[in-house]
């Protein structure tokens, strides 16, 4: 499958550019890009446009019998004063296809959801783009956490926000 059109189903994230941003998702294009720079991440898929979960459950075959991470990647997740963080399901410890054709769909699912209609109304104001879901193996994590560089709480772009928790990032990310 080639990259850069609408009817791109599975696509390997080590494929993936921010140029492909605007159909996978800027979370899978930025993988991508980390990817290409050398960076050590965990191997993937993206699922975009019309992926079949039995499409999404095949192409997961490579990544082996462990555990998989399942997560929303959206072309407008982040935007000028508004941010979609927390707001879409991530679903961790995925094992097997009828589990992981279950976590994309309600990955999928959590897009139309009324917190995030709500949010996307009152603070982004503009239609989001269809939802993409990154499939990766889940690595075991003694710390994990999350940089933001400008500071999410007052906006000050000249200040960089790590927040860390021991183990998986979910407790995190989650609230």
């Amino acid at each position: 499958t080639s990259t850069g059109h609408t009817t791109t189903t599975i696509v390997n994230l080590n494929a993936l550019r921010s140029a492909d941003a605007d159909w996978a998702g800027a979370k899978a294009a930025n993988l991508g890009e980390l990817m290409s720079a050398g960076f050590e991440v965990p191997d993937g898929f993206v699922a975009a446009g019309e992926a079949g979960e039995d499409v999404v459950a095949r192409a997961a075959v490579r990544l082996g019998n462990g555990p998989l991470a399942v997560r929303s990647s959206i072309a407008a997740e982040d935007l000028p004063g508004a941010s979609f963080a927390g707001q879409y399901e991530s679903i961790l410890d995925v094992r097997g296809a009828d589990a992981l054709a279950a976590a994309v769909a309600r990955v999928r699912a959590s897009v139309e959801t009324e917190r995030v209609r709500r949010y996307q109304d009152d603070v982004a104001g503009s239609q989001l783009a269809a939802v993409g879901v990154v499939v990766q193996e889940q690595v075991p994590a003694d710390a994990a956490g999350v940089a933001f560089t400008a500071n999410p709480v007052t906006g000050a772009a000249d200040e960089v926000v790590v927040s860390a928790v021991r183990g998986l990032a979910e407790r995190l990310v989650s609230g």
